[in-house]
């Protein structure tokens, strides 16, 4: 129970406060009620004497805290689905990137990774071969139960290369790759290969390798993220 209450501020805690205040509230206000009925049948069991409501008045009582249940189960659901909902397409800035065509086909990439508090590092440059950049790495994602709940993936950046549109062309030319952060190391070969057997089948949806690419374009700035799907890049 109480390893459970930080999963649940967790799921809560990008819900809008008026929907969550209001399910909170209408909850215990018919929790209240319900209670202070349920005391008076008990009482009136026993034998105790109570302070009679009549008929009337216990119907609309039971009417009121079944109606504030329902507003409060209705408003909870909703922070609940507004919740899941953000963490399912919650983005991780990662990286800006900058790619312009120095010569045909010979690129030069600015890579500048972006840390989770939103901190620049310095600048990365490399010189690549091809029609395209790609930028990957290595991703653990989770179940979406864990998802919901804000688990977000566990990634790693770890190349840089240059990408040609055509099989043909990609025949023909060595490829330009570069390793970055110490490449992807032993960890993350046995994550590949035994990440999803056993106990971590039930947390872990997939751990594999992936990657972006765009066309070069000296004016423009990338933004690549991490989703609970994979990387993704935005141009601007």
């Amino acid at each position: 129970m109480g390893a459970s209450l930080p999963l649940l501020g967790r799921l809560l805690g990008t819900a809008p406060r008026v929907l969550l205040w209001t399910g909170i509230g209408c909850g215990l206000v018919s929790l209240w009620i319900f209670s202070r009925l349920l005391g008076r049948t008990f009482d009136r069991v026993r034998g105790r004497t109570a302070r009679p409501i009549g008929l009337l008045g216990a119907l609309l009582s039971l009417v009121c805290s079944l109606g504030l249940g329902a507003v409060a189960a209705v408003a909870l659901g909703l922070c609940v689905g507004l919740a899941g909902y953000r963490a399912f397409t919650a983005r991780t800035h990662v990286a800006e990137i900058q790619c312009e065509e120095v010569l045909p086909s010979k690129l030069r990439l600015s890579y500048v990774s972006v840390d989770p508090e939103g901190r620049r590092g310095r600048a990365e440059t490399y010189d690549l071969e091809g029609d395209e950049w790609s930028v990957g790495g290595e991703i653990v994602r989770f179940v979406p139960q864990l998802t919901a709940l804000g688990v977000t993936p566990v990634f790693k950046v770890t190349r840089v290369e240059g990408r040609w549109r055509s099989a043909a062309d990609a025949n023909a030319h060595r490829p330009t790759v570069h390793e970055r952060g110490g490449g992807a190391g032993l960890a993350w070969l046995w994550m590949e290969r035994h990440g999803t057997r056993g106990p971590l089948g039930w947390a872990i949806a997939g751990v594999h390798g992936q990657a972006v690419s765009q066309l070069p374009d000296k004016k423009a700035i990338y933004d690549v993220y991490v989703t609970p799907n994979g990387y993704v890049v935005d141009k601007r």
